[in-house]
């Protein structure tokens, strides 16, 4: 536990689940408001730098892991890395105030296959029409079916969870829809 996460480290209960925090609460709402399935700590990593990591959240339908920072720290950024090199899955580190999305290459480049990007794209398939997270770089397809129509379905930027529900609140989007 960081002090990020001690400022809303206090315990709260959504759908029968105990979550440390009401940040983790708010994003278990915000994730069933766009109908994205979730599951809360599914899994323990022993990561290759010897640390147990417990991500928050695994979307398994879009094979996408979310982790809640109260304040995003250089070690979280570093640790997420690592993640997504060792399991090669994407996952988003998210505070309040800002993200990272944290993807896997789809060509090994030595022994490093993850990318760190300062932009979370959050997309509505035009194919499949489930909600789904993608970094600001690539080809824009959803996480669930691999269809839709690429950079036509993107929603709004994700700079952080506070940030994009102001956004959606006054009807800005990033998106060209």
């Amino acid at each position: 536990m960081t002090k990020g996460d001690l400022l809303i480290g206090k315990k709260t209960y959504y759908k029968s689940i105990e979550f440390k925090s009401r940040w983790e609460t708010e994003i278990a709402l915000f994730l069933d408001k766009l109908n994205i399935k979730w599951e809360y700590e599914p899994k323990r990593f022993m990561l290759s730098n010897g640390i147990l990591y417990i991500p928050d959240f695994y979307l398994p339908e879009l094979k996408t892991w979310i982790e809640a920072k109260g304040v995003i720290e250089e070690h979280n950024r570093k640790i997420s890395l690592i993640f997504v090199n060792d399991n090669k899955e994407a996952l988003i580190l998210i505070s309040p105030e800002l993200s990272y999305y944290y993807g896997v290459e789809w060509i090994d480049i030595g022994d490093k296959t993850g990318y760190e990007d300062e932009e979370v794209q959050v997309g509505k398939c035009s194919k499949c029409n489930s909600h789904y997270f993608c970094s600001g770089v690539g080809d824009w397809r959803c996480n669930k079916c691999w269809g839709g129509e690429g950079k036509m379905d993107l929603i709004s930027r994700f700079d952080g969870f506070q940030n994009f529900l102001n956004k959606q609140i006054r009807g800005e989007n990033g998106g060209n829809k």
